[in-house]
């Protein structure tokens, strides 16, 4: 069920939460703001926390950087390992998810001829780097994947059909970015241990969004970002890897530990930003005290509300069943916008003349609008984008 709030008013479905209306967030309240996959948003307790660690870092930075940084990284840590469900042991940190498949990919040993394994839901960085094994002799083997599956085994079957005997690495998405479409990541996963493939998974929209258990799925690399749908300050995020590659995998940077093992040569890569990663054990205890499972389901709902509207109102449909999706839905536009100039044209559009923020994005030739859900979203936010299409599409 769909409730919406007002300006004192939090979701009735979310028990506890009747003190949170949505100036709890530092999004401006007055545009309908439906891109947080985009970069994620900062709740006030959190953006509260970072200042609070800011300031105590920058009295004396030597003192936090060098003696007390290795304490407070292992216990953040153990933190998003337990978040995550896997062992801290397999948990470093890197600035976002897509450092993390670079960081993955030019660890591994390519050989021309070698073949990886995606699909056309894949980020457009992750096929940007993919590219670059081209130059490597590497085949990059993109598996179409429709956004009208009606099942994890015919997902399955999609992916697995580019494997050959020459696949070295099949890369999937956990929640793709353009669709929302998210994958069976488990049984892809079990499919390609059959044949003896390791499988790295682009996680960025995961943790947060769903529950996340990093070691049920099987992988062998997972790296997911803590800024998005947990709302740590940008840019943090987790790469997991499995114990058998943990003498492979390093940092691209080569910093102080880099020759010491693997949590040594990720934990200082050289001097960035602390406080993205100090601030998640905040960001946490600010989900952890609403829950989890009335946050997912209001975030779910509310969307999967709106995009319904958008699309009753456009004359058109939403893409994806509702159980391939979870706070991202898209909904098919009347027209094809083939360039990146043009589905920009329309995102402006949106934001400059009606106050709406929302992702035009193209999947397999068709166009999208993409939307996302959040606790500072209300029915009405969707109805304001349903009104402002047809006059932007029209423009």
């Amino acid at each position: 069920m769909i409730t919406g709030w007002g300006a004192a008013q939090a979701p009735a479905t979310l028990t506890g939460m009747s003190e949170l209306p949505p100036t709890a967030w530092l999004v401006d309240p007055d545009i309908a703001y439906l891109n947080h996959g985009g970069f994620g948003a900062l709740p006030r307790p959190v953006a509260d926390a970072a200042a609070a660690i800011r300031a105590e870092i920058e009295a004396n930075p030597t003192d936090m950087l060098m003696r007390r940084w290795q304490p407070q990284v292992d216990a953040v840590r153990a933190r998003v390992a337990a978040f995550l469900r896997t062992d801290a042991a397999n948990l470093v940190f890197v600035g976002n998810a897509t450092a993390g498949t670079a960081t993955v990919l030019a660890s591994l040993d390519w050989q021309p001829g070698d073949e990886v394994v995606s699909t056309d839901h894949r980020y457009p960085a992750v096929a940007s780097q993919l590219g670059v094994l081209l130059r490597s002799g590497v085949k990059v083997v993109e598996q179409h994947v429709p956004v009208d599956v009606t099942s994890a085994a015919q997902v399955v079957d999609l992916v697995m059909a580019g494997v050959t005997a020459r696949t070295k690495l099949v890369v999937v998405d956990h929640i793709a970015s353009p669709t929302g479409f998210v994958f069976p990541v488990a049984e892809v996963a079990a499919a390609a241990r059959e044949r003896g493939l390791p499988v790295l998974v682009d996680a960025a929209h995961a943790p947060g969004q769903v529950d996340v258990d990093v070691d049920a799925l099987g992988v062998d690399f997972w790296v997911g970002n803590l800024h998005k749908w947990v709302c740590s300050p940008r840019g943090c995020a987790g790469l997991v890897v499995a114990p058998r590659w943990q003498d492979v995998v390093r940092p691209r940077v080569a910093s102080h530990g880099y020759a010491s093992g693997y949590h040594e040569a990720f934990d200082w890569t050289g001097t960035a930003d602390a406080v993205p990663l100090l601030a998640v054990p905040a960001a946490l205890d600010f989900w952890d005290g609403l829950g989890w499972d009335a946050v997912r389901a209001y975030q779910r709902d509310v969307v999967t509300a709106g995009a319904h509207a958008v699309a009753d109102a456009i004359g058109t449909e939403v893409a994806i069943a509702d159980e391939f999706t979870a706070a991202i839905r898209i909904v098919r536009l009347p027209v094809v916008l083939g360039t990146d100039a043009e589905r920009e044209k329309v995102a402006y559009g949106l934001i400059a003349d009606h106050g709406v923020t929302a992702h035009i994005t193209e999947h397999a030739g068709t166009t999208y609008v993409r939307m996302c859900g959040q606790l500072y979203n209300t029915p009405e936010h969707y109805d304001r984008l349903a009104a402002a299409l047809p006059k932007v599409l029209d423009a």
